[in-house]
């Protein structure tokens, strides 16, 4: 489990890798918090590393992603499996957030 952070000119990507459970949602959203105090607002989420989301993950997930948009409105997902984007689906996220099948488009879609 761990959560890596990349800038790319003006676009920050977010790639957490391995299961995503309460503790890497606490991660997740520290890291998106200090992000945004840093008023990095263009964030692309990079989700291909992510194996698994647990039921104590998915609501930090969701609140996380929700309070991001509130916040700048400027977010990416990128490269959901088909288990995370079913969930994507179950949650209403799909509708929320624009959904890339990778990295480049969801980065170059800042442009």
């Amino acid at each position: 489990m761990s959560i890596n952070v990349t800038q790319e000119t003006k676009v920050t990507v977010i790639t957490p890798a391995g299961r995503f459970d309460a503790l890497m949602a606490k991660e997740f959203k520290n890291c998106i918090g200090e992000l945004i105090e840093k008023r990095q607002i263009m964030i692309a989420i990079d989700m291909t590393a992510i194996d698994f989301i647990d039921s104590s993950g998915l609501g930090s997930l969701v609140g996380g992603l929700k309070g991001i948009a509130k916040e700048t409105g400027e977010i990416r997902i990128a490269g959901l499996s088909p288990e995370v984007r079913t969930i994507f689906e179950l949650t209403r996220l799909h509708r929320i957030f624009d959904i890339y099948e990778n990295i480049e488009t969801a980065r170059a879609s800042f442009v």
